[in-house]
């Protein structure tokens, strides 16, 4: 498809741009086929960002001047190299990725050039990034998944004296080059983030000890790292319990309470020890008899029956648990006195007589379930 007027106007038209080029400072003629740039582009005198993206253009030659392009997209083209940017010298971001350029040139003409996006593309040497060393305003660097390898190429990229960003992940140079990460943050002491993640201050400081002094510097000044930050965060605290404590005085002085430094609502509150309340005589001695109930030595079980046991499991057979009749019993009769001293105290307590208690009787059933009775007993406390 060729770039011209009549294909740019429908373009703005569908796409609710100005009819008027000059009026235009966004044009967006990506993935529309385009195998050139047309010299009909030159109405656009006010275009700031110029999309591209997605055609099959081979050369940048013929571009116009335009002066006032400050974003050229030409990712996802047919690019072998960059060239006809000569008349676009404020350009501060270019982006040419997925493309099949074989060497970074005639970019220097671009002294505004801050950004430069250029991964998936075939940088496979020194030799090839080389032109970099030129552009001294670069602060954004983007090289991923190329084929540089040589571990040389830092040497370039490193002569980059604003370069704040770098992206090199998918080159060999990253699996390579031992320490990776260490060595190019400390060999470059503007970068604030390279590759996945940001260069906070304390890895730098730990790279740079590491750098000058290996392993064990590096561990030294870690450990200084640590102490700094405790003591940041205790004088953090000291200062917030500071201003904690002049609001309760000004609080204080509000209020009329006598001086001082401690909070005015918790004044009410007790300094004396807490006197745990002992349980009454009748718990006490309720838990004595469940003690005995539980730990008699007529209901132990005799070795011979142990062992007449065992001899029956290891065939597979199943045994019916259960306890003696007589611990039962006495269980039972234990609970029922128990709910019957209840009883004496909840009449006691209203004034009233106290009326007996029949275990058979149907309406005060006894009962029946034998395991832990302190539920039993919370009636008590």
């Amino acid at each position: 498809m060729e770039m011209t007027r009549k294909a740019l106007l429908d373009i703005c038209k569908e796409q609710k741009l100005y009819r008027t080029p000059s009026l235009n400072d966004k044009l967006y003629l990506n993935f529309k086929g385009f195998v050139s740039i047309g010299k009909d582009l030159e109405d656009y005198v006010n275009v700031r960002a110029l999309f591209l993206e997605g055609n099959a253009i081979s050369t940048l030659e013929g571009l116009p001047p335009l002066k006032e392009l400050r974003c050229l997209f030409v990712q996802n083209n047919d690019l072998s190299e960059v060239s006809g940017l000569e008349e676009i010298s404020n350009l501060d971001t270019l982006n040419i990725s997925n493309n099949h350029i074989e060497k970074l040139s005639n970019l220097s003409c671009c002294t505004l050039l801050r950004t430069l996006i250029c991964t998936n593309n075939r940088l496979d040497s020194v030799e090839s990034i080389a032109h970099l060393a030129e552009l001294k305003g670069l602060q954004t660097l983007d090289l991923q998944n190329n084929d540089i390898s040589d571990p040389a190429a830092l040497d370039v990229i490193k002569q980059i004296p604003e370069l704040k960003c770098l992206y090199l992940k998918g080159n060999p140079i990253v699996s390579n080059m031992k320490n990776y990460r260490k060595t190019v943050v400390s060999s470059m002491p503007s970068l604030t983030y390279l590759d996945e993640r940001p260069v906070f201050e304390d890895e730098r400081r730990l790279t740079m000890a590491w750098f000058r002094g290996g392993v064990e510097a590096e561990r030294e000044e870690r450990r200084l790292v640590r102490e700094e930050d405790e003591a940041r965060k205790r004088a953090n605290f000291e200062a917030m319990q500071q201003i904690r404590r002049e609001g309760w005085r000004r609080r204080r002085e509000k209020l009329g309470l006598p001086p001082g430094d401690t909070d005015p609502a918790l004044d009410d509150l007790s300094d004396e020890e807490y006197v745990f309340v002992e349980d009454p005589p009748e718990l006490v001695a309720a838990r004595e008899r469940l003690a005995q109930y539980t730990a008699r030595e007529d209901e132990q079980e005799p070795p011979e029956l142990s062992e007449v046991r065992q001899k029956l499991v290891s065939t597979g057979a199943t045994l019916q648990e259960g306890c003696p009749r007589q611990a039962e019993d006495d269980t039972r009769a234990y609970l029922d006195s128990v709910k019957n001293r209840q009883l004496e105290l909840d009449q006691q307590g209203k004034g009233a007589q106290v009326p007996e208690v029949d275990p058979s009787d149907p309406a005060m059933p006894a009962l029946e379930r034998v395991g832990d009775v302190d539920d039993e007993l919370n009636g008590l406390d």
